[in-house]
């Protein structure tokens, strides 16, 4: 169990172990982009699976607090974590934390990206409207990861929320076709070729899960 109030200074490198333990937690917590990452050589992988971890912190807060007050502590938690790594070092007794200090010192994550990340999360809390989520900047976030060039800027912005409302039971619509997903972004986008299942009202088993993604991994057809 993490306690957000504990400190330490310095901190190590998550181990081959602790790795693990998150790869673990984002495949319970967020099955979608767990198998997806899957596909990344292993420094970018690494680095996608702090990122989503943190995205899926910061969407959680909705559901553990209801008072604004409370939930802008927890936003500002992470935003001092982040700062916290620039100054120098991670001084948080949190595995997501020493993660994200993990990816910003190999510079696979950028400070000003997550902290965008954790905005659009608080005005959409503020808001009470999960479609302000900001789908688009995670998924454009990820794609960096793997690449800084790939052009595919407008597809992700019309593709992400087009996957994330059909996950969320709130679209029936397929959404934007898009061109084939370059190879070398694919382990950031593939798993948007679940909004297929997700349309038709049928939730995808896991092996189905599993198959949805490696065809969007082959072909780029998400």
């Amino acid at each position: 169990m993490c306690h957000m109030d504990n400190m330490l200074s310095p901190a190590s490198p998550p181990s081959h172990e602790d790795w693990a333990g998150l790869d673990r937690r984002l495949s319970r917590a967020d099955e979608d982009r767990w198998l997806s990452s899957r596909y990344a050589p292993r420094r970018e992988r690494r680095a996608l699976t702090a990122l989503y971890l943190l995205n899926y912190e910061l969407a959680r807060v909705r559901t553990a607090v209801s008072e604004p007050g409370l939930g802008a502590i927890r936003f500002q938690w992470w935003r001092d974590a982040i700062e916290q790594i620039e100054a120098g070092g991670i001084q948080r007794r949190h595995d997501v934390v020493e993660a994200l200090g993990w990816a910003l010192q190999v510079g696979t994550l950028k400070p000003k990206a997550l902290h965008r990340l954790i905005d659009g999360h608080e005005a959409a809390f503020e808001a009470g409207d999960r479609s302000l989520e900001p789908e688009s900047l995670l998924m454009a976030i990820a794609a960096g990861i793997l690449t800084e060039r790939h052009g595919w800027g407008p597809h992700i912005q019309a593709l992400a929320p087009a996957y994330a409302a059909a996950r969320r039971g709130e679209s029936k619509e397929y959404g934007p076709v898009i061109p084939k997903v370059p190879s070398v972004i694919r382990p950031a986008l593939a798993h948007a070729r679940l909004r297929r299942a997700y349309i038709s009202g049928r939730l995808p088993g896991r092996m189905a899960r599993r198959i949805s993604v490696l065809r969007a991994m082959l072909s780029g057809r998400v």
